[in-house]
């Protein structure tokens, strides 16, 4: 993902100040010694919280597009607020991928009322270390928002079980280089509605990661890109 992301930044006409990695990590004087206006993080999830505070003392907004580390997500909210710095977060920067979640809203709402039954699928290659994905469970928060019959969701069953009826089921495939895909399915007894997006690379999220790093400069607080999209994609 560093390689697409630079890529997009360059195709739009911005500069790389610094770049880092395993073995050439960050450090708060690297950041500040940059000049960058704004940090791009798809690392790992257990540097997540190191990076942004090192981000918040070198006073550099930062966009987060790394995932899995949702349990470490209050912690870092308040680091970005307690120092002022602007942070956009996003389980998945494509554009395509949170036009879907607006979709996936609203057709949850129409089924509804006809007491459709759902699941969510999602594939993923098979390096990919977290499960389900980040963009799943924001699918699934867009199913149980319209969808009143479901009110939890679940990743995982314990063998020999039946899935509740008030239970989202989240399926998990990890194989190959499979870019992601993500399937969203309405079920009655008379037919099937089957909702699919489909990454063909990984130029999409570094495309709309820049989108995310424009609109943040200048900006503090914690965002979420899939809730400013609108307002991103119309000021970039």
């Amino acid at each position: 993902m560093g390689h697409e992301v630079e890529a997009a930044a360059l195709a739009a006409g911005h500069s790389i100040a610094a770049s880092f990695d395993v073995g050439h990590e960050a450090t708060e004087e690297a950041l500040q010694k940059s000049g960058a206006n704004v940090a791009i993080d798809f690392s790992h999830p257990m540097a997540v919280e190191t990076n942004v505070r090192l981000c918040a003392n070198a006073g550099l907004n930062i966009v987060i597009g790394t995932t899995g580390w949702e349990s470490s997500l209050k912690s870092v909210q308040r680091t970005v607020e307690e120092n002022g710095i602007g942070c956009v977060v996003g389980s998945n920067f494509s554009i395509g991928v949170n036009l879907f979640l607006q979709i996936v809203r609203e057709a949850s709402r129409a089924v509804n009322a006809a007491g459709y039954d759902a699941y969510i699928v999602e594939a993923h290659h098979r390096a990919k270390k977290d499960f389900p994905s980040g963009t799943a469970l924001r699918l699934s928060e867009a199913v149980l928002a319209g969808l009143t019959s479901k009110s939890r969701v679940a990743a995982e069953l314990p063998r020999g079980e039946a899935i509740p009826p008030d239970t989202l089921l989240i399926s998990s495939i990890r194989a190959g280089t499979i870019t992601g895909t993500h399937t969203v399915g309405f079920e009655s007894e008379d037919d099937s509605i089957e909702l699919t997006h489909r990454a063909k690379s990984r130029r999409g999220f570094a495309t709309g990661a820049i989108h995310a790093a424009e609109w943040i400069v200048g900006q503090k607080g914690f965002y979420r890109f899939e809730e400013h999209i609108a307002e991103i994609l119309e000021r970039t």
